[in-house]
């Protein structure tokens, strides 16, 4: 959809991701660092793509987003390392906080605003 979308109105719309992990998903927040390190290697849509159509898994396995990291041909050492950089949390809780000041429903992810 958002392809579609991108490809229809390509001067009109463009796309902005902001993290923000559901409270009530325990692995919510675990899943957006593993996004952000991927990210750093240029891989973001990539392990969004895998950590989205797999959240159920995640429940079971909060770190199943590392065996994709592997899949997705990462830099295992600079993908931990970056994991632990406290610069991915500060960020993801600077986008959450813009979240819930910008008056958004928030009850489900991802959301699309156009």
């Amino acid at each position: 959809m958002v392809d579609d979308i991108l490809k229809k109105y390509p001067n009109d719309v463009r796309v902005v991701i902001k993290q923000f992990p559901l409270s009530f998903h325990k692995q919510a927040k675990k899943a957006s660092l593993y996004a952000l390190a991927a990210e750093r290697q240029g891989k973001y849509e990539e392990m969004s793509h895998k950590i989205f159509e797999n959240y159920r898994n995640l429940k079971s396995n909060e770190d199943l987003p590392r065996q994709y990291a592997q899949e997705l041909g990462l830099d295992m050492a600079k993908f931990d390392q970056d994991m632990q950089d406290p610069a991915l949390e500060a960020r993801i809780n600077k986008e959450m906080n813009q979240m819930k000041q910008s008056g958004i429903p928030r009850m489900s992810v991802p959301k699309f605003l156009i």
